[in-house]
């Protein structure tokens, strides 16, 4: 038909994929479509009788779709690698050794943060082609596909998916001569692609993961449906519970032995591992507090936006165009919600340990169990209930310098004798004659209490001027100052400034608190 054997050969290739370019099958069955024309007998433009894989054929109508008829023939393209100082080729293959899991492009980002290459005068098919030549460049296994399709959630907060990551190994901060690995939990939006919140623990267990999961409700709002793999965290009870105090319609959980359904946040994982976690082993992170420091500056500044190749948009901008659909919950539902149970059985003086913490209960639930409302990541404070005496809120227990009333003996009841205070009258007679004698205690109580409030009120006037409108709540700041209050309002508006140069105002108020704490 032709005396070009190049325009022969495109030909014979369009006509075998020409039944696929024409009606193309939907995701999931390409796959099959192309492993039914592999089967086939074709005859080339020399009359021999050839097959090709269904991976030739792939490539095939790739480069028909790229470059149409001219993109099947055999023509000769130029891979001549432009000519770059030899500084250059060595520092990209360095940089390539040193981290193996290196993307191309941050290949070239750090050569041109370094200095080594002029912004944008190194393109990544250069980069590429130095790479192969090296033996440093080659293609990861492709994962099994069979019966898989894609999915995606109709708007923010449809969907959430988490998983957990295993991490690097850290120095234990119990033990210097030993090191500990660290999981990471993290949860991503479906529909926009968004990281949520992730956090480094040294321990993979239920709290971890309820820490992570509570502290994304809290900024992000409350979710539809949570998609988990089957995990013994994930499929436990009291994650059933949380969903169910929450509203959240329900957990789902992927196929047993088929976790591929998992695929967002699998590939999340990978980029984690291949961004985050390869240039962590280049760093100088030594502690976990320094580590999630790093992920959240990581997930923030480079991951939330960065512009999605399914989306075309970056994780932030995509959740934000959704946000009037986005449900948040009440913090005491929230509360609620995470609150953990146990029972303790108090000893003789009315001390129970929860988890090692330890707490002294009245003097009439001493030796009685006792039902415990906890949140295990803050023991400062606990409810206690018991039948006959309701509830009591306990604060850890410390040893005091005298004791506590006796418990009232259990005599049968009489008519009540009445007493007169004698003394009592004597000394509230004297202090009606002589007014300027008496100590006027509840004057100075009364004092110290305004002082206190005063105290408080200028911390969270601060906190109001410098945060936020919709995360400042006051509760929560007040009963935070009345535990670790009060404080110098100059210093603390002070630590406040330097905390904002590093993070943004809009964080949860619980977090600021919590690093101002640390500080003081």
């Amino acid at each position: 038909m032709t005396d070009d054997p190049q325009l022969a050969m495109a030909l014979m290739r369009y006509q075998i994929i020409s039944s696929y370019l024409a009606d193309p099958p939907a995701h999931g069955l390409r796959g099959a479509a192309l492993r039914r024309l592999a089967e086939k007998t074709w005859t080339d433009p020399q009359g021999k009788q050839r097959r090709f894989s269904a991976e030739t054929l792939r490539g095939w109508i790739r480069h028909y779709q790229r470059s149409g008829l001219d993109g099947l023939s055999n023509r000769s393209r130029s891979q001549a690698t432009p000519s770059l100082p030899e500084l250059v080729i060595e520092t990209a293959c360095g940089l390539k050794q040193q981290v193996p899991e290196r993307s191309l492009e941050r290949i070239i980002e750090l050569m041109e943060i370094s200095g080594t290459i002029e912004p944008g005068n190194l393109k990544r098919s250069t980069l590429h082609r130095i790479l192969k030549k090296r033996g440093l460049s080659r293609r990861k296994p492709v994962a099994d596909r069979k019966d898989l399709d894609r999915f995606e959630a109709d708007a923010p907060n449809d969907l959430w998916q988490s998983d957990m990551l295993v991490g690097p190994y850290l120095p234990d901060p119990d033990n210097s001569q030993k090191r500990r690995r660290t999981y990471l939990y993290a949860f991503l939006d479906d529909h926009s692609r968004l990281l949520l919140y992730g956090r480094f623990f040294f321990k993979g267990d239920l709290p971890s993961l309820e820490l992570v999961f509570r502290y994304c409700i809290q900024k992000w709002g409350v979710p539809k449906r949570v998609y988990y793999d089957n995990g013994q965290v994930y499929r436990s009870g009291h994650m059933k519970k949380i969903v169910a105090h929450l509203g959240i319609h329900r957990i789902i959980h992927t196929q047993a032995y088929r976790p591929m359904g998992h695929g967002k946040i699998e590939a999340l994982n990978r980029f984690i591992r291949n961004a985050f976690l390869s240039e962590v082993r280049a760093s100088s992170i030594k502690t976990l507090d320094e580590l999630n420091e790093a992920f959240v500056a990581w997930a923030q500044t480079v991951y939330n936006h960065r512009t999605h190749s399914q989306t075309q948009q970056s994780p932030k901008e995509r959740w934000r165009a959704g946000i009037e659909g986005v449900k948040y919950a009440d913090e005491a539902v929230i509360h609620r919600a995470f609150t953990w149970k146990a029972n303790r059985k108090a000893d003789k003086a009315g001390v129970f340990s929860l988890h090692g913490v330890k707490f002294q209960v009245d003097a009439t639930l001493a030796g009685s169990t006792v039902t415990v409302h906890y949140d295990p990541e803050c023991l400062h404070e606990v409810e206690v209930h018991h039948p006959n005496v309701g509830m009591q809120r306990l604060m850890p227990y410390e040893v005091a310098a005298w004791r506590r009333p006796k418990a009232p003996p259990n005599v049968p009841v009489q008519s009540p004798t009445p007493k007169v205070d004698y003394l009592a009258h004597l000394v509230a007679k004297y202090q009606q004659g002589n007014p300027e004698s008496s100590p006027q205690r509840q004057h100075w109580a009364q004092q110290q209490q305004a002082q206190r409030n005063n105290n408080t009120n200028a911390i969270i006037s601060i906190m109001q001027d410098n945060l936020h409108d919709g995360v400042v709540d006051i509760s929560i700041v007040r009963n935070w100052l009345a535990r670790y209050g009060p404080l110098d309002p100059s210093c603390f508006e002070a630590e406040l400034t330097a905390l904002l140069e590093r993070h943004p105002n809009d964080l949860h108020v619980r977090y600021y608190l919590e690093q101002l704490r640390e500080v003081s």
